[in-house]
């Protein structure tokens, strides 16, 4: 007969079993005593026949990138949102003159909106009942709803909330956990619908306001399955790419430029600013980072409950498709900070790009140029002609990227009469040159006509055409930018 005591570690991994499941019963995940199965409701919420209205000047609704006010009470109350459901043609790459069909949503009576996505920023606090109503306009064609992922319910409140033309729905939900939630169309054929931009950010304050910052963002990751632009610069919704996880673009809240030029963010040297961060997918997880910068604060999965210890100190943070990352980063020296995918195809070739400029005066404690940069014989990094410029052509933003090789040059093709003098402009953020010869579109041969040194933006190239004939030149570095110079006698 064997012993017992060889059966002891069974034993003993059995009782520490035993103790781990007694563990789970007794305390849930955010450190707070769990609720039985059976209590109804949890024992933190206050009951609603209890619940006073919000106050009249409490905002819960903004647009990206802008957010509600954080919500500092420290009572549950109630409140009301409601939203219209918009269908239109709508900008998605500017500067090409691309648009799309965009479905999306739009705080109810706000004509002044007429693209609807990403939808409206919604912001609330734990334990707060909200009333959700959602009008389907009567113009549309299609059914639409909302499936709230911070909303404990059939479908999130999907089912709940499906409208056709003309219809409205009103639902109640109870805000349940803090943090930065996505919400979208689940409506017949989910895919579809959200591939046409019907998502937007549901913010859930914790009961602990995180600490205050000088700036807070939102930012919403998304990808656009399109053909080829037609003639007006209308692309269509290509269900193939689709099925492919193939998207055309990858936009920062809904467009190409929403975050940039014009639409940049700015801080100042020693201002702390808080992203809220969601990936509306549908398919592909976000890589996000701060080129210039670092993530000073992450609190993975946008959980910002007081047990989700932030981490400190990142570089990027990987955000999966429908869910979130809250992030913070201080403004330590004057720069412009890049916001990216770092799956970089998409930030380079697809439109997953935001900028944050910080202003404010040099700080050589963390950061000093020594030497800029400069030909190592003291030569001058572009050229210059005596003559009269007879003729332009720009490099314009983004002919780096082989997409765009037939407006690598404005003109691509050029003709002049000989003796005229022309001069190249590079516009683009990176160095090309002006190289005299012939490339297939991924090499090229120089034939020693002219060759420009490397330009960075605003620098600039002159060579004079003297003699009748055909020149074709290139890009070094970007052989699929071919250009051509016809000179006529």
């Amino acid at each position: 007969m064997k012993s017992f005591r060889n059966l002891w570690p069974v034993a003993a991994l059995l009782v520490a079993v035993g103790l781990l499941i007694t563990s789970l019963v007794v305390v849930s995940g955010n450190g707070a005593a769990a609720y039985p199965a059976d209590a109804g409701v949890r024992p933190d919420l206050t009951p609603v026949a209890s619940l006073q209205p919000a106050s009249v000047d409490e905002a819960h609704v903004a647009y990206a990138p802008s957010v509600p006010p954080a919500i500092t009470r420290t009572d549950q109350r109630t409140y009301e949102v409601r939203l219209e459901v918009l269908e239109g043609v709508c900008p998605l790459d500017p500067a090409k003159g691309i648009s799309t069909d965009m479905w999306g949503y739009r705080i109810a009576g706000d004509a002044g909106v007429t693209c609807g996505s990403p939808g409206p920023i919604l912001r609330g606090r734990v334990g707060d009942m909200v009333s959700i109503t959602l009008t389907n306009l009567a113009g549309n064609l299609h059914p639409h709803n909302i499936d709230f992922h911070a909303v404990t319910g059939q479908g999130g409140g999907a089912k709940d909330l499906t409208v056709n033309p003309g219809e409205t729905a009103t639902i109640q939900i109870r805000l349940l956990y803090p943090g930065a939630f996505m919400y979208h169309c689940a409506y017949g054929d989910v895919p579809v619908h959200i591939a046409h931009g019907m998502y937007g950010m549901f913010i859930v304050d914790p009961e602990a306001p995180l600490p205050k910052v000088e700036h807070e963002w939102a930012l919403m990751q998304s990808e656009w399955y399109v053909g080829e632009a037609d003639p007006s610069g209308l692309v269509a919704f290509d269900p193939d790419a689709l099925l492919l996880e193939e998207p055309r673009y990858v936009t920062f809240n809904g467009r190409t430029d929403a975050l940039t030029g014009d639409n940049t963010l700015t801080m100042a040297v020693g201002e702390r600013a808080r992203i809220y961060m969601v990936n509306e997918g549908l398919n592909l997880d976000s890589n996000f980072h701060p080129i210039g910068s670092h993530w000073d604060l992450v609190y993975p999965e946008a959980a910002t409950h007081a047990a989700n210890e932030p981490i400190r100190g990142s570089q990027s943070t990987l955000v999966v498709a429908g869910g979130g990352v809250v992030v913070e980063l201080d403004g330590l020296v004057p720069s412009t900070i890049i916001l990216v995918d770092h799956a970089l195809v998409r930030t380079f070739y697809k439109g997953a790009i935001g900028t944050i400029v910080v202003e404010g005066d040099p700080q050589p404690e963390l950061y000093g140029v020594t030497r800029a940069a400069s030909p190592t014989d003291g030569g001058s990094t572009t050229t210059t002609s005596p003559q009269a410029i007879g003729a332009e052509v720009v490099i314009p933003m983004d002919a780096f990227n082989p997409s765009n090789a037939a407006h690598a040059y404005e003109p691509l093709d050029l003709t002049v009469v000989a003796g005229t003098t022309v001069r190249w402009t590079n516009e683009d953020a990176i160095a090309h040159t002006v190289t005299s010869g012939v490339s297939d579109g991924s090499s090229g041969t120089p034939d020693g006509r002219f060759d420009s040194p490397f330009l960075d933006q605003g620098d600039a190239f002159t060579f004079t055409f003297d003699e009748p004939g055909t020149y074709p030149y290139f890009c070094k570095p970007h052989p699929w930018m071919r250009g051509t110079v016809t000179v006529t006698g």
